[in-house]
């Protein structure tokens, strides 16, 4: 006995076109510790290619994370950085983030700054901490303890210096 749906499709099928089947998803279902780790190894037997685009991707996340706290890091070291490159990342850069990024420095000399981002729910604002005037050698420290809180962002007063008048004459109103 055949379905309806199979005998229209197969009617509608001619030489020309035919019977077009859905394509499936490869999916893996991991029951045992063995097969996780013949999923592992299937995953890390990439082409070169396949590996490139994945570090290639990951890298522009991770460079788009650390741009979302760029503006807040100079504000709270008061300098304007000559560059803002992420050299190394940890994290699914989703909940958690760990990057050093190069922000200034000549080639034999280069300073970098440690980001600590997390989020503790999907769509709420990240948590940053921060550690500046790293080197190269410096490792990426995966404990908050290691960093500096980032305060959020200022409002456009926090900057200026309103001393209060103390007399008239030294009081200008504009």
């Amino acid at each position: 006995m055949t379905s309806r749906a199979s005998m229209s499709s197969k009617a509608l099928a001619t030489p020309a076109t035919p019977e077009k089947k859905p394509i499936r998803s490869l999916t893996e279902y991991i029951k045992s510790p063995q097969q996780k780790r013949q999923a592992q190894m299937g995953s890390n037997n990439q082409t070169r290619q396949q590996a490139s685009a994945k570090n290639f991707f990951g890298r522009a996340e991770a460079q788009g994370v650390a741009d979302l706290f760029r503006s807040r890091v100079e504000q709270e070291l008061e300098e304007d950085f000559d560059r803002w490159l992420v050299t190394e990342y940890v994290g699914d850069l989703v909940r958690k983030a760990f990057l050093k990024v190069r922000v200034c420095g000549n080639d034999h000399d280069p300073e970098f700054v440690h980001l600590f981002a997390i989020r503790y729910r999907k769509g709420e604002a990240w948590v940053v901490r921060f550690a500046p005037y790293k080197t190269e050698q410096d490792p990426l420290g995966q404990a908050p303890e290691d960093y500096e809180d980032l305060p959020e962002r200022r409002m456009c007063g926090d900057r200026l210096e309103m001393n209060p008048c103390t007399s008239v004459n030294g009081c200008a109103a504009m």
